[in-house]
């Protein structure tokens, strides 16, 4: 009998996808516990990670105040720039932290129970106006009246009231009692210390690595995105802050003058709404009128109405741009796209969507151009690379010709 020839690499590839098939399948089955296991590795690494975001954050002040330390005449003092500049930034910001705990924070805790407190009368407000207003014809058609009736009748003031009261009583506990959460914080903090003066070792392990699974073109076509990323966030976050911040205080002031209630309250939300791009100051907004009108006076809910406005359209149309720059360079219509793509995944979503789209746009370009230069796209992005080099270093060796020319150029002595 003729032997059987038997094909042993197709039967081990057969094995392994029915293995894979299985394993794919008691994954499908058991979704809970594979969830539930990677946010309990999550927990656990939290300190970690909130240390990455804090180091990433603080990496830039630092690595300005380390070039400005290392320009001064003591070797010494040049010697440990990078411990000096992480010293420097992390007192600043505990300095910042501790003042806005010791003055702002008390203020806004008062507004909001003040509000809170104020909720149920606001309710009655509300409920009077809307039961005042004749609906005429559309009553008859709809049955508005009844509606409203109905409405007032079956909800309960103490359903909104009583969360929110319950809400801030556990956020107030927790952030009081639990040792948990302050050895977690503290831990964080120290080891973006250890980070931020340990960067540049990171920085070369992560590369050391990179390159032994990437070709070099593509390490540094990654590196190049990898820095635009950096840039564009940067970039807007600042930006956002500090338009927020000037938004904010505005607002706190020009509420203050017109004395409306819950004027701290209300500017800190018109400023944190703010960050939220096109969208969340107008919300805001509307949210604050409405609020003045029932809290004041008709006149007061006017004037505040007609000044926020003013102060939305300077902030958005003179501030805003100026402190932006145009730094993302991005179309307005991109900028529409990319927020209903990012309010797809909350909050957060809307607010990185506009740097994650400025990102594509950058390489979608560069896609283009390296299609119409015949070129491939790592060689495209290499010459990018190039230009930005001789940029920097031309600019570089202009500021030493400067400073030549100043050393050459000495000041007589006054003739005596």
């Amino acid at each position: 009998m003729k032997r059987l020839k038997i094909n042993w690499l197709l039967w081990i590839q057969g094995l392994l996808f029915v293995a894979a098939a299985v394993l794919v399948f008691k994954a499908v089955m058991n979704m809970a516990a594979i969830f539930s296991a990677i946010g309990m590795f999550f927990s656990i690494i939290s300190p970690v990670i909130v240390a990455a975001a804090m180091a990433y954050m603080l990496s830039r002040p630092c690595k300005w105040i380390e070039k400005w330390i290392k320009k001064a005449k003591y070797s010494i003092i040049v010697k440990y720039a990078r411990g000096l500049s992480v010293l420097v930034v992390y007192l600043v910001v505990i300095g910042i932290c501790y003042a806005l705990l010791s003055t702002l924070v008390p203020l806004l805790l008062s507004n909001i129970m003040e509000f809170v407190d104020f909720t149920p009368i606001l309710f009655d407000r509300v409920q009077a106006f809307v039961m005042n207003i004749e609906w005429d014809t559309l009553d008859e058609v709809f049955n508005i009246t009844a509606a409203i009736d109905a409405f007032f009748d079956d909800f309960d003031i103490q359903t909104i009231v009583e969360p929110v009261t319950q809400g801030l009583g556990v956020v107030t506990n927790f952030a009081i009692s639990t040792a948990f959460w302050v050895f977690d914080f503290v831990l964080a903090l120290i080891i973006s210390i250890y980070m931020l003066l340990s960067k540049d070792a990171i920085f070369a392990t992560v590369g050391r690595i990179a390159n032994l699974v990437m070709k070099t073109g593509n390490m540094q076509t990654l590196h190049y995105y990898i820095k635009q990323a950096d840039d564009l966030f940067y970039k807007f976050i600042g930006a956002q802050f500090l338009d927020a911040c000037i938004m904010g205080a505005g607002s706190i002031l020009l509420l203050s003058i017109l004395n409306v209630r819950f004027a701290v309250f209300l500017g800190i939300l018109l400023g944190v709404a703010n960050m939220i791009p096109k969208f969340g100051s107008i919300f805001a907004s509307i949210f604050v009128i409405i609020v003045t009108f029932i809290t004041g006076y008709p006149h007061q809910g006017v004037l505040t109405t007609i000044l926020l406005t003013i102060w939305q359209q300077i902030d958005g149309n003179v501030i805003g741009p100026k402190i932006m720059g145009d730094a993302l360079k991005i179309n307005p219509v991109l900028v529409f796209l990319s927020l209903l793509i990012g309010a797809q995944f909350g909050i957060i979503g809307m607010f990185l969507s506009i740097p994650a789209m400025a990102l594509v746009k950058i390489i979608v370009m560069n896609v283009i151009e390296a299609k119409e230069t015949m070129q491939h796209h790592s060689d495209q992005v290499a010459s990018k690379i190039e230009q930005e080099r001789s940029r920097v270093q031309r600019v570089k060796d202009e500021g030493k010709e400067k400073k030549k020319y100043k050393l050459k150029i000495k000041p007589k002595k006054p003739e005596s």
